[in-house]
């Protein structure tokens, strides 16, 4: 017979956990989009459509640095949190490792050798040294951004793993810290200094030092499982696996280098500069929005990735409500704005001849459109991957990214700049709709495995509540087919951890809760995943040395002693403001 899992009225951990998340992560997102923004911004102001032009020739460079950046960020920082939620500490530190070695050879490979060929490479983004300006400003953006490419990995990885390891405000902090002064110094180097695109690089360049510098000194002296060891060929392997995992939703940027390729050389022949600067516009508007629903996903991805590894089904299907409402409102509200106040954008970027102008703003209202769709597509990927379910995303990302996204770049650019726009909301709307078809046909799911070997409940801080979760418990392990002397220490795991807890965590008079959860597994072992809202306690911390007939006696201290030696494994950590429990009976 299925076993119904205990539950009470209301999740106690899930809101406080994300929104501790969502909010460093929200303000972080508007640093990238307006840091992203400033480069176009004050070479637009400077330099006009060969500015904004030169910008966009450059992007197919920059998707891929973010394509493997991202992807090893997110592959890496997903197994990371899986890792720990299950008591994995060293293999999560080897994780961590093996993605920074990972990211050293990639940077540096691609600082190396695109700079050996830029010339080539410039031919193969659309520009020659016979278009002059435009040449030589993209070559000066391009050498800086290619020279950097070793703190951009090294910045975007960090970013992703402090957010798994409960450090989101130094990420944060970092982010925001550096993004402001990337806009600063692009309005120093650019304006007041006249560096046209090579200011705009090494602003960002310089950016990135800072966010890093931040990064690395709200480490100092603070508990963390970010630490750097060397593993040689096992390396290897986990950086593989983890490119595997993240590139489910980071192939997206190898797509969208291979459109602005496409789409670049088709609205130079169509309309010239000025043609691809209005896509520019478009792009760089779109990180307003698009940014939203990404950090939206960023403050998911920890608690998701956590939860599935526990096994707590209900937390994990309630951080994702509260992911898309948060995302979907935050996003709403941005697409507003542009749509409803598209000339100021163009103002923005340095857009004020009249038919470039009103080419702009009809662009940006059709983008608005699809941007709502674009954002959903963002967060069901996101959820998906969490969860270790990566055909989803890849499906999604393909559809959106390519296989829908280029048939449509190529019919429309035969009905004149105007029309051409409307290839945005025609791929999103498409994606969605064909998804939800494909995922009822195929009943694709995040499957929740058997549910009913899990038992889940929320005690709140007395013992009478304990006792009476034990009686549950205890026939949760005979219907499992545990011995009478397995049922007995599976109890009193319960009992002396929910005790110790009561007794020298939670303090008087403060509201407590315990979130109890214990999956039956196949091989006969009963594993715990414990969660209290206490002090910072770590009941196997107590004194638990052997005492002789001298000592006195500390029973709870007794009781823990007992749960090591009979234990298969044992783990603590602090995650996300609670105290976190993993033990194997």
């Amino acid at each position: 017979m299925k076993h119904q899992i205990w539950k009470t009225e209301k999740d106690r951990f899930t809101g406080p956990m994300y929104y501790k998340l969502w909010w460093p992560a929200m303000l972080s997102s508007a640093g990238w989009a307006l840091s992203d923004m400033a480069d176009a911004v004050v070479v637009g102001q400077r330099m006009g459509a060969t500015g904004l032009a030169a910008i966009s020739l450059i992007l197919p460079v920059y998707m891929i640095n973010c394509m493997v950046a991202h992807g090893l960020g997110l592959g890496g920082s997903i197994q990371f949190s899986t890792l720990l939620s299950n008591g994995q500490e060293a293999k999560a530190k080897k994780v961590f490792s093996a993605i920074l070695l990972g990211a050293a050879v990639c940077s540096l490979s691609t600082a190396v050798f695109g700079n050996l060929f830029i010339t080539q490479l410039l031919g193969l983004l659309g520009t020659v040294r016979e278009d002059g300006a435009l040449f030589y400003s993209t070559r000066d953006y391009l050498q800086i951004l290619l020279g950097a490419a070793p703190l951009f990995y090294l910045s975007n990885i960090l970013n992703y793993f402090l957010r798994n390891d409960s450090c989101q405000k130094i990420a944060g902090i970092g982010s925001v810290t550096g993004n402001i002064c990337d806009i600063a110094l692009n309005i120093f180097l650019v304006l007041g200094m006249n560096m046209g695109t090579r200011g705009a690089a090494l602003s960002t360049a310089l950016g990135q030092v800072i966010t890093i510098s931040i990064y690395l000194g709200g480490l100092w002296k603070r508990e963390h499982h970010l630490h750097m060891e060397l593993h040689g060929r096992e390396s290897m392997g986990l950086i593989l696996s983890c490119m595997r995992d993240g590139m489910a939703t980071s192939v997206q940027y190898l797509y969208q280098m291979i459109f602005f390729l496409i789409c670049n050389n088709i609205l130079i022949r169509m309309s010239g500069e000025s043609g691809v600067a209005v896509f520019d516009l478009v792009q760089n508007t779109s990180y307003l929005i698009l940014y939203l629903y990404e950090g939206t996903a960023r403050a998911m991805q920890p608690i998701l990735s956590t939860y599935h590894g526990e096994h707590n089904y209900r937390g994990r299907r309630y951080a994702a409500i509260l992911g898309f409402l948060s995302g979907i409102l935050a996003g709403s509200l941005m697409i507003s704005l542009v749509v409803l106040f598209p000339r100021y954008f163009c103002l923005l970027f340095g857009i004020r001849d009249g038919a470039t102008q009103a080419a702009a703003m009809g662009a940006l209202r059709i983008y608005g459109l699809g941007a709502f769709f674009a954002g959903i597509s963002i967060l069901t990927c996101n959820y998906y991957q969490s969860c270790e379910k990566f055909l989803a995303p890849f499906l999604i990302e393909t559809m959106r990214g390519i296989a829908i996204l280029l048939p449509c770049t190529i019919l429309f650019s035969n009905f004149g700049t105007g029309k051409f726009w409307w290839l945005f909301p025609i791929t999103e709307i498409s994606t969605c709709v064909i998804f939800l078809v494909w995922k009822k046909i195929a009943r694709y799911t995040v499957e929740e495995e058997d549910s009913s070997r899990v038992f889940q409940y929320t005690i709140e801080g007395n013992a009478a509540d304990l006792a009476e979760v034990c009686q549950g418990l205890e026939g949760f392990c005979e219907q499992w087919g545990a011995s009478v002397k397995q049922q007995y220490f599976v109890v009193m795991t319960l009992e002396e951890l929910g005790m110790a807890i009561l007794t020298h965590g939670i303090r008087e008079n403060a509201k407590g809760y315990i979130q109890i959860t214990v999956i039956a597994g196949e091989d006969g072992k009963f594993k715990f995943h414990l969660r209290d809202n206490a002090v910072k306690f770590n009941p196997f911390s107590l004194e638990t040395e052997k005492v002789g007939a001298s000592q006195g006696v500390n029973l709870d201290a007794m009781g823990i002693l007992v749960l090591k030696e009979k234990a298969e494994e044992f783990y603590y950590q602090r995650y996300q403001g609670f105290n976190s429990l993993v033990l194997t009976i």
